[in-house]
């Protein structure tokens, strides 16, 4: 009789943290995938164009956020005779093996339903090399059903990031990084 009340006042005290648990499952969206990026390297004279279909994209509401994350190592280039590991170590991801973008999206403006380009840029937080910074970009959002899509096109330069390059592609590159993300998409499946 003790074992069963030591037990239940147990699982009394656990009670609260076993929902708090399941709560915080449910506040987080999961990723969606296979969604395409295309990241060049400017070159002098030439772009060095990857492309990954592994970019995962998560609406966090708490935030308003779009949150994308691309595994470096997916990076494949474009061009046969482009070097292969050259975007994984321009990038450094040895040492950062995720690129991460957060991009402004207040669910309202999200699910306008029009297909335009605003204006108005987004604050978007760009993560490399394990330097965060902030700027604004154009983002064109197309929400259908549980679904939204978005689109954007924007470069930075690895300076702003305090990021170094390799030495053997310093003669090559020009530390413009160009990023296109088209039609990518977030399903909302807790809506389901």
């Amino acid at each position: 009789m003790k074992n069963n009340i030591k037990r239940l006042f147990l699982l009394l005290l656990l009670l609260p943290l076993l929902s708090t648990e399941v709560q915080a499952q449910e506040e987080h969206e999961p990723y969606t995938g296979n969604n395409t990026i295309v990241v060049a390297l400017e070159g002098i004279g030439q772009r060095y164009e990857f492309v990954s279909n592994q970019l995962l994209v998560r609406h966090n509401k708490t935030t308003n956020r779009l949150e994308c994350i691309l595994p470096i190592s997916t990076l494949i280039p474009l061009d046969p005779a482009v070097p292969p590991a050259m975007a994984y170590e321009v990038l450094f991801g040895a040492k950062y093996p995720e690129l991460y973008i957060m991009i402004e999206a207040p669910e309202q403006q999200v699910n306008t339903g029009r297909y335009t380009p605003l204006n108005r840029g987004r604050t978007t937080s760009i993560n490399l090399q394990g330097v965060n910074n902030e700027t604004t970009i154009p983002v064109a959002f197309l929400p259908e059903n549980n679904t939204f899509y978005f689109s954007t096109n924007f470069d930075l330069m690895l300076s702003n990031f305090q990021a170094s390059m390799p030495v053997k592609y310093v003669p090559l590159l020009t530390g413009r990084v160009l990023f296109s993300i088209e039609r990518a998409q977030w399903i909302n499946l807790g809506m389901r």
